[in-house]
């Protein structure tokens, strides 16, 4: 992240300060967060935080206090120092990929991304970018590592989203952005978007990260320094936090703005919990704390003081915690504040699904191809019972974590008439499309279920007639359903 150039920050803290307690009176909503712990780093530890990330296997924080050229390593139970990578000149965003033990650092010093083993933390790899290599976007389906790089720091007048393949260590692909800054991004993981920050232009930029083309620019006019960014995938939200003070909330298929959440000046981390339905903001020493109460309304839930400066944090929400980085000042070391998120709506548990192994190579071109051509589309799927097997599954979807779920009886219900169905889901907004799925021989081969945005069509009929052009385009593509489980 950029450096953010503001008041002295201990003016700016004590500022804060005074707002935040002037809104804490009597009766007002009980505190979001709750201090549990922090951890005391040593007095050498100088200058301003980037990003978070955690080992959960080993119990570890990576904490990257950019001047120190190190990432530091955390215990987080005791919330002891136990390690630091050295030799990154300017650590900004760290990736642990638990799958392959590899941990991943972009190093805006050198223009480089650092892949190191994740139990010795030996340095494995170097791949060479642009200078300044910042934010980073983890594809989970295909294991890719987008990278924003380049620009103004580069000497540049643009910049580069640059795509690294995780499971080969190479980069494939560059793209080039007219802006020379750009900052935080997210990533749908059930379409084939990216959402990047254009900071020098106040815009974000949509990519096709299957075509690596830009797709879109949306403007940002209800806040200005657009760096923050969080993403609700099921209601389309996309939230850009500004460091003028405001968490701009976009529709993430339009790009249409839709309010502005006023926050304390200076963000750099955002964060949307889907179980509790909670945004936290990180800006100058405090943290701001919003909950969702239903598609486009969102309540304050109070402001919690942190430390001057105190403006990099991650939820885990596997544990519970909240990690707020608050650097040095000239009278305290800097440290992590470890928060637990308290009163909190009851989260909904995931469902159980029973998950068979399943390989449909061609099934997955079609449906990222279809994703791709229709940007407005949701989500897609396609179940079919793959050859030599009992039940019907999961063979295609744009999120691969999904592959293998059986499918449910509710889907089974859905198409039993043998005509689509799809009716209107107004948390959320679209329209949950579910039909019978036909080879190009129009031979019967399982159910396609495709979720179609409210923004794109009129009513429940109008739906329909848009999923069935796109079933037959796919069904054309489709010789037999014994193609769908063969390479191209």
């Amino acid at each position: 992240m950029k450096p953010f150039l503001s008041l002295p920050a201990l003016s700016l803290f004590f500022t804060v300060l005074s707002s935040a307690f002037a809104t804490q009176t009597p009766g007002s909503s009980p505190e979001p967060l709750r201090l549990v712990q922090t951890y005391q780093l040593p007095e050498n530890v100088k200058g301003n935080f980037d990003h978070f990330e955690v080992d959960l296997k080993r119990n570890r924080l990576f904490a990257t206090p950019e001047d120190y050229k190190s990432v530091l390593v955390f215990d987080i139970a005791t919330g002891k120092l136990i390690h630091q990578v050295d030799g990154i000149l300017r650590p900004h965003a760290v990736l642990y990929r638990a799958d392959a033990d590899r941990l991943y650092v972009s190093d805006g010093g050198d223009g480089s991304v650092k892949v190191y083993d994740g139990e010795t933390y030996r340095q494995l790899a170097r791949i060479p970018l642009l200078k300044d290599a910042d934010s980073i976007g983890f594809d989970i389906s295909r294991h890719y590592l987008y990278v924003d790089n380049g620009g103004r720091d580069a000497g540049k007048s643009s910049s580069m989203v640059s795509v690294i393949d995780t499971n080969t260590g190479s980069k494939l692909a560059d793209m080039k952005i007219e802006g020379e800054t750009l900052e935080a991004m997210a990533l749908d993981n059930y379409r084939p978007h990216i959402y990047v920050n254009d900071t020098a232009n106040n815009q974000v930029v949509v990519i096709d990260r299957l075509r690596n083309t830009v797709m879109a620019k949306w403007p940002i006019t209800l806040g200005k320094k657009n760096v923050a960014m969080a993403l609700d995938e099921f209601r389309q939200r996309l939230f850009v936090g500004c460091r003028s003070g405001q968490i701009v909330v976009l529709d993430s298929n339009t790009g249409k703005q839709l309010q502005a959440l006023p926050i304390a000046n200076g963000i750099d981390d955002l964060t949307y919990d889907p179980a509790t339905r909670r945004i936290y903001s990180a800006a100058n020493g405090v943290i701001d704390v919003f909950e969702q109460t239903d598609l486009d309304h969102y309540v304050s839930k109070g402001t919690v003081v942190t430390g001057a400066n105190g403006r990099t944090a991650k939820l885990v929400p596997q544990l519970s915690r909240l990690f707020v980085a608050v650097p040095s000042t000239s009278r305290q070391s800097a440290r992590v504040l470890v928060y637990e998120p308290i009163n909190t709506p009851e989260p909904k548990l995931p469902p159980t699904d029973t998950k068979e192994s399943v390989n449909a190579p061609r099934a997955e071109e079609i449906v990222l191809e279809a994703l791709s051509s229709h940007p407005l589309l949701r989500r897609m799927g396609l179940h079919v019972i793959p050859p030599g097997r009992e039940h019907m599954i999961l063979i295609a979807n744009g999120n691969a974590t999904r592959l293998g779920i059986r499918t449910s009886e509710g889907d089974f219900a859905a198409v039993k008439s043998g005509q689509i169905y799809g009716p209107k889901i107004a948390d959320g907004n679209f329209y949950n499309m579910k039909m019978p799925m036909f080879d190009a021989k129009g031979r019967d081969i399982g159910i396609l279920v495709m979720e179609i945005p409210g923004t794109s069509a009129s009513d429940e009929r109008d739906a329909a007639r848009q999923a069935e052009a796109i079933r037959k385009e796919l069904s054309e593509k489709i010789p037999s359903s014994e193609r769908l489980f063969q390479s191209q």
